[in-house]
């Protein structure tokens, strides 16, 4: 863009560079307007997913070589990055969400379309883990692991009953015992579906001017609440309330998409801004905000991306699978743990699990939607018509 944004901020002390500032900001594209051109889709969404899901492999990478040092291994600079990875991922959810909740307005066929997207592939994991992995790694006799509770326990995690233990399995790793650590973010995810489906049967998320106005307001709340007394301040991560915030104000940002502008200028700020503010304590809710900008900016950009991940959307799969194939690798071949070893080898073969899991598991079941539009007329709860005051 001609006009150097950063030039009109220096003179933002005159009246002319004032107005200069208005009007640029109001020629700036939004949002919306990259999504129209893009049939509604952000051009830069599933790379940013992708993205997000490689990066929190590299930390699990880190943490599955060292164990409880692993701290040690992190550069400080590196902490509020690996801070905003999973609550990227929440507010994207929650502003992808928000268009399929609006396009569907009907619970019971949000509901299915979630389902469809989650529980195939994590039914998979789960089984796999507990019924080839466990057996072919553990140290107790198979008589014994298939009769102890853990064993069956381990299947709750299909329904967001997360456990992370089965008998005997990787007992001297780096972190032992964890199958799957990455499965404690299933419980605020599924509440997050439930928070939607909640706004949906109030019709609450078709108002936005009602929905911002209690989303801010509980922002005020929370936000005291974290400089009083700590509430949702970070240690290792955020604590799964906050990543739930996240989600939240990512239903925000999409609601009003027509008033964000686009700015690289905008979104360096913003990037500087979370960068400082996400490890503080008591400025937890306020860095939701320019962190979901981040988000949001970097999803309306053409991310190029690598050949092998152009065939389909790999990020649920590399989520899902980097966990137990990094203790795996571990397991039997102890030279791997040092994280720049570990890391290219997981990553190559998560990728190809995450592309099986795609093209084998996820993109049949997604096929099956088209079965379930009945569930569209069965619309619980009040939809305001589009003519009427939000």
């Amino acid at each position: 863009m001609a006009t150097n944004l950063s030039g009109l901020i220096r003179k933002a002390g005159t009246m002319d560079g004032t107005r200069n500032i208005v009007n640029l900001f109001a020629n700036l594209p939004t949002v919306a307007t990259v999504l129209e051109k893009n049939r509604g889709a952000g051009p830069g969404f599933d790379a940013l997913r992708i993205g997000l899901a490689l990066c929190i492999l590299l930390f699990h990478s880190i943490q599955n070589s060292y164990g409880s040092r692993y701290s040690a291994y992190v550069p400080t600079f590196f902490y509020p990055i690996i801070l905003a990875l999973l609550p990227m991922f929440f507010c994207l959810s929650g502003f992808l969400v928000t268009g399929s909740a609006l396009r569907t307005r009907s619970v019971p066929l949000f509901l299915t379309y979630r389902g469809l997207r989650i529980f195939p592939a994590l039914a998979v994991e789960v089984t796999l883990c507990a019924l080839l992995l466990g057996p072919l790694l553990t140290t107790v006799p198979l008589k014994n692991y298939f009769s102890d509770h853990q064993f069956f326990e381990y299947f709750g995690n299909i329904i967001s009953i997360v456990r992370y233990t089965l008998p005997g399995v990787f007992a001297d790793n780096p972190v032992p015992h964890i199958v799957n650590i990455a499965l404690w973010t299933l419980r605020p995810e599924f509440h997050c579906y439930f928070a939607m489906s909640l706004l949906m049967l109030s019709s609450i998320v078709y108002r936005p001017t009602l929905y911002t106005r209690l989303f801010l307001a509980a922002s005020v709340y929370v936000a005291i609440l974290n400089v009083v007394n700590g509430f949702g301040n970070p240690t290792s991560t955020f604590p799964w309330h906050v990543i739930l915030y996240y989600f939240f104000i990512g239903i925000a940002f999409f609601h009003w998409k027509e008033h964000i502008p686009l700015h690289f200028s905008l979104f360096a700020a913003a990037a500087i801004l979370s960068y400082f503010l996400l490890p503080l304590d008591g400025t937890t809710y306020v860095a939701a905000f320019p962190l979901t900008y981040c988000m949001v900016y970097l999803g309306t950009l053409k991310i190029p991306r690598v050949p092998l991940l152009q065939n389909g959307d790999y990020s649920y799969g590399i989520y899902l699978f980097h966990f137990p194939i990094q203790q795996t690798l571990i397991h039997f071949f102890p030279g791997l743990r040092e994280w720049w070893l570990l890391f290219p080898v997981a990553a190559t073969l998560t990728i190809l699990f995450a592309a099986a899991s795609w093209h084998w598991i996820e993109k049949p079941s997604l096929s099956l939607k088209k079965h379930f539009d009945f569930l569209r007329t069965w619309r619980i709860g009040r939809i305001l018509p589009a003519d009427q005051p939000r």
